[in-house]
């Protein structure tokens, strides 16, 4: 039986967190499709200081769960599976479909929703083998305080040759405010200078040595297991604390400055 790793970016979400961890568990051990799955769940939480960089707490937890685990699900916090598929793949499959439509942009400020495209939405949980991500050499590092990691590993995937599929689970999502998007449902600054930054990087075709797992240069500064006082199922489940270490571009560094971004990371 091939082993699951899902692998949960978080930072500054601890209502989601509390929300998150015993629904999985519940997930995972009632009568269903993947209920037998060998599974485990790694929460890699960013320590505080530099902004949020999702591709880079992706990468990180890959590196710690590789080699107990065969294939891994990228799993944003907000996201509640209700019926989906975590079986193994044997190509990228996003499986969030039904519950992704549309968000909200600012719940009790606005009534705008960011609309996804659900045939492009390569989001909320991506299953991937371990080899097929390897070989990609995984998210990039360089999107940091929001967004464009999930294109980026689109595009890696498509100029490596390696086709992908989809699953139409259903989920609940959790809200909060969008760091994608302003009030009147513009593009934030953060977003506009990242989209820049991946058009420019593939302007010209792959990059001929794309940047991630090789590049990446974490320390852990904390660890610890998460105890389910009345197990349904028994699973390892992980808290581990990272620090990273990289550098914002120029451009990125000025318009976070700008407008006073938080370090925690909320995403449509």
């Amino acid at each position: 039986m091939k082993r699951l790793a899902i692998i949960v970016p978080y930072r500054d979400r601890r209502q989601h967190l509390d929300q998150f961890v015993p629904h999985m568990r519940a997930y995972f051990a009632r009568d269903k499709l993947d209920k037998d799955i060998d599974y485990r769940v790694l929460i890699v939480e960013q320590e505080a200081g530099l902004p949020f960089n999702r591709g880079a707490l992706k990468n990180a937890g890959f590196l710690l769960a590789e080699v107990q685990s065969d294939y891994c699900c990228f799993h944003d916090i907000d996201y509640l599976p209700i019926w989906a598929d975590y079986s193994p793949a044997d190509r990228p499959t996003p499986i969030v479909w039904y519950g992704a439509e549309e968000r909200p942009i600012a719940p009790g400020r606005t009534n705008l929703v960011a609309k996804h495209n659900l045939d492009l939405f390569f989001g909320g949980a991506l299953i991937v083998p371990n080899s097929v991500f390897r070989a990609v050499n995984g998210y990039s590092n360089d999107y940091w305080g929001w967004g464009y990691e999930d294109e980026d590993i689109k595009a890696r995937f498509a100029a490596a040759g390696v086709p992908t599929a989809r699953r139409k689970g259903t989920f609940l999502p959790l809200v909060h405010d969008s760091e994608g998007l302003k009030l009147d449902a513009t593009p934030s600054p953060i977003a506009q200078v990242n989209q820049q930054l991946m058009q420019e990087r593939w302007a010209a075709g792959p990059p001929a040595a794309p940047e991630g797992l090789t590049t990446l240069t974490f320390e852990v500064i904390g660890r610890a297991s998460l105890p389910d006082a009345v197990p349904e199922r028994s699973a390892p489940w992980e808290f581990v604390k990272v620090r990273l270490a990289g550098r914002l571009s120029a451009k990125q560094a000025d318009v976070l400055a700008a407008s006073a971004a938080p370090t925690g990371y909320r995403r449509v």
